[in-house]
Formats: C-alpha cells, sequence, structure tokens
C-alpha cells in the first residue's frame, strides 16, 4: 500500500522535464517508415460542433519505444512480446543518464566508458533505464532541415548492449534516430540482441542534457495489440 499523500506532495515538489519530441508532420523518421500525418477532421471554423484531427502515425514515429516484437519473430514466441503486453513497469523506474557528447558522429560508446563512468558516478542496477545523451537531439528540425539527424549518428557499441543486458536494465533510450549508428544497423545491430533479453529501446528523447545523473523516468506507450512499438510520453522527475 503506497502512502498516497506522501506520494502526490514528491510530484507536486517534483520538476518534470518532459523529453519527449513534438509529434508533427515533415518531422525526422526512418527511411523505411511511415510519415505521420495529422488531419483536420472536424472544424468549427467550418460549421462542426467541435475541433478534431484525424492522426496516420507509424508506431515508429518521434519520441516511441520498441517492443521485442519490432526485430524478434513469433518463431521465438516467449522472446516475441507485443508493446501491449510488454510490463509498464519497465518504462517506470529509476532512470541514468550517461553524458556521451563526446562521442562523434559514427562512434560507438563502449563498455570501457560506462564502467569508468560507473565508477565515479555509482553502478548500473536491475530494472534501470540508462538514457544516452549525445547532444543529437540539438540537431532534430523539420524537412528540409533532417538531414544532419538523419545522417551518421553515434551509437552504443555491441560490448556495451551485452554489459547492460548482463546488468538485467529494463530499457536504454538515446536522443538519436537509433541506437545502432548506420554502420551497424548494416552489419551487426544490437537491436535484436537487447531485444530478444527484453530489454526496451526508447529511440529520439530529448532534453538529456537536464537531467541529473540519477532521477525518477516515465514513459507510457499506448495499449496497440499486436504492436511493434508505441509513440510514448517519456518524462524525467528530478
Amino acid at each position: 500500500m503506497i502512502d498516497l499523500p506522501q506520494w502526490v506532495q514528491t510530484l507536486q515538489n517534483a520538476r518534470v522535464i518532459d523529453l519527449t519530441q513534438t509529434l508533427e508532420e515533415i518531422m525526422p523518421h526512418y527511411p523505411t517508415h511511415s510519415k505521420f500525418y495529422h488531419t483536420l477532421w472536424n472544424s468549427y471554423w467550418h460549421g462542426d460542433r467541435s475541433l478534431t484531427y484525424q492522426l496516420i502515425v507509424n508506431e515508429h514515429n518521434g519520441t516511441h519505444v520498441d517492443a521485442p516484437a519490432h526485430f524478434i519473430s513469433d518463431a521465438k514466441p516467449e522472446a516475441h512480446v507485443t508493446i501491449d503486453r510488454v510490463p509498464l513497469t519497465r518504462l517506470c523506474g529509476r532512470g541514468v543518464h550517461l553524458n556521451c557528447r563526446q562521442f562523434r558522429a559514427g562512434e560507438n560508446v563502449s563498455r570501457a566508458f560506462v564502467t569508468a563512468w560507473e565508477s565515479s558516478h555509482g553502478a548500473l542496477q536491475a530494472g534501470d533505464i540508462v538514457l544516452f545523451d549525445f547532444g543529437w537531439a540539438d540537431y532534430w528540425a523539420l524537412r528540409p532541415r533532417s538531414e544532419r539527424y538523419l545522417t551518421n549518428w553515434p551509437g552504443v557499441g555491441l560490448d556495451t548492449a551485452e554489459y547492460l543486458i548482463g546488468k538485467a536494465v529494463a530499457a536504454l533510450g538515446v536522443d538519436t534516430l537509433s541506437p545502432d549508428n548506420p554502420q551497424a544497423l548494416a552489419g551487426h545491430p544490437i537491436h535484436p540482441i537487447v531485444l530478444e533479453k527484453q530489454v526496451l529501446i526508447v529511440e529520439n528523447l530529448c532534453r538529456l542534457g537536464e537531467l541529473p545523473d540519477f532521477f525518477l523516468f516515465l514513459a507510457l506507450p499506448l495499449k496497440i495489440r499486436d504492436g511493434s512499438g508505441s509513440p510514448v510520453r517519456a518524462i524525467g522527475l528530478v
């Protein structure tokens, strides 16, 4: 049983950092994914009683989470978990902010970097949501100015992914299009490796530089039956 008054007071006193990119047309998206559309449907400007829009959205538009089913086929039924079956506790917990802005375009964060960070900041724990802050959200822009964001972003190395699995983290997040840089996506991506172990992936985060080393992370996906992922509203509470 939670101490409800104490929880309410803590939440009211916390600073809320919105880590979510705004969903809008002509925003950056992975080339093979369909685009986001926001289309006027009802309008009091045109005689309707209310204002509504129709959304056409890919599960992987904007700030979103990848479910294991995104890369793990139903040939592995125990690992093929769709977004409607992902436990919400995988996206609610202690967030860890790793400042990775020293990594240049196309480079990968190594296990050695993470263990060195732990030595000076504190150990990763089971259930953590580990966010890699490359400062790449600075390049987020609407087309035609989105090319920089979509080109040769840095990523998370294979040895780092295996280390996070060993630490039993719940999820990892990046402020890039993917934790796999373009070279890794063309060769040996970490996506199937971490997702098979039920480590979720959150992509296209922003404002990570405002986070302390440790904070409360919350991100709730839409409950999409058989979904491979979902847009999320990700926040950090500090």
